[in-house]
């Protein structure tokens, strides 16, 4: 199953407003885009029966593009119910489940656009539309991460330790040995923010190197964005580091060799890694803005 921060907002648009849907309406769910020259296999994800959350997906081309989708009441999704749905762990977490299950299937047979979950469009035909529009920009997409799948690289360190604080103030002051314990406690006591702070930098920097020594096995590799820090007595620490990498699957073995081996180095900096996934490509997906509507007559 995918990290729960791959599930965020809608990122493609709604084929509609709430207000527009009849009551019993429904919509058209949109699980993933695929190259159209792939194979999926219709119906492989039927497992549960009458109890799946989804109809099982089915294919709808447009051109040389292929969109996974299922069809589902608006009111699921938009509006009044939808806003109890998705504050309702027993409706949310079977459909989150599900659509990272569907995305997992996709990736064994074809290059995957994946979209969040509860992306949504009023018809078929205003998807294929969108699709239609896409064409090159999908096309190149699917060409570079053929054969390739996500994964993330999290950095983290206990900043605020003792340890910690002496290492950079050792490094910022060089007669910092030279102090009487006393003097250096409570200088230490004193400078926390300060010296936290430029822990912090410390330490992102030498994550970012560690990541980049990991090209190859990784193709590709972007800079994520830090999430907040946790508490201060969290085992893991703070997050200094957070990367995704696009990696051969051919290539999953070497890389988990090569963290190991910089989780190693990164411990001497009390940095600790861990590694995650595979993941189908969210972080190297092309935006695709949604075509202005036609002008009228």
């Amino acid at each position: 199953m995918a990290t729960p921060d791959r599930f965020g907002p809608v990122d493609l648009p709604l084929g509609a407003a709430a207000g527009d849907a009849a009551p019993g309406e429904e919509a058209v769910y949109l699980f993933a885009l695929l190259d159209g020259a792939a194979a999926f296999v219709e119906g492989s994800l039927s497992a549960g029966g009458e109890s799946a959350p989804f109809i099982p997906p089915i294919l709808h081309r447009a051109g040389p593009i292929a969109a996974l989708i299922s069809m589902v009441p608006f009111s699921d999704y938009c509006g009044a119910d939808a806003a109890r749905h998705l504050g309702d762990l027993p409706w949310l977490a079977p459909r989150t489940m599900y659509h990272a299950a569907v995305l997992r299937q996709a990736m064994q047979s074809s290059p995957v656009y994946p979209v969040p979950f509860a992306t949504l469009f009023a018809s078929r035909d205003s998807l294929s539309a969108f699709m239609r529009a896409h064409v090159q920009t999908l096309g190149g997409f699917f060409r570079t991460v053929a054969g390739m799948a996500e994964w993330e690289l999290k950095a983290s360190a206990r900043l605020d330790r003792r340890e910690a604080l002496e290492a950079v103030a050792r490094a910022a002051r060089p007669n910092w040995a030279q102090l009487a314990p006393g003097t250096r406690y409570l200088r230490l006591c004193r400078d926390r923010p300060v010296l936290i702070a430029a822990g912090r930098a410390l330490a992102q920097g030498i994550a970012a190197r560690l990541a980049e020594r990991l090209r190859p096995p990784a193709a590709t590799l972007r800079h994520l964005a830090l999430l907040p820090a946790p508490d201060s007595d969290s085992d893991s620490g703070e997050l200094v580091g957070r990367f995704a990498l696009l990696v051969p699957l051919a290539a999953a073995g070497a890389l988990a060799q090569g963290v190991q081996r910089l989780a190693t180095e990164a411990a001497a900096d009390g940095i600790a890694l861990s590694l995650s996934g595979p993941w189908p490509p969210f972080s190297f997906r092309p935006d695709l803005p949604r075509p202005p509507p036609p002008e009228e007559a």
